[in-house]
């Protein structure tokens, strides 16, 4: 549950829901809110991953 979010932020319901800001910010890419948040979801995915694997196991 710590990390399932993380898989949110790929996805393509985070791209429909981040269409509606880009568009809003006139942005050419309306991706671009995806890619963006690409790698901190990543990030925190690892560093809850090794967290649990420390700690849990």
């Amino acid at each position: 549950m710590l990390s399932g979010y993380c898989g949110t932020l790929l996805t393509p319901m985070a791209a429909n829901f981040n269409v509606v800001p880009a568009a809003l910010l006139e942005r050419e890419d309306k991706y671009l809110v995806v890619k963006v948040q690409a790698v901190p979801a990543l990030v925190i995915l690892a560093a809850n991953i090794a967290l649990m694997y420390t700690l849990a196991f």
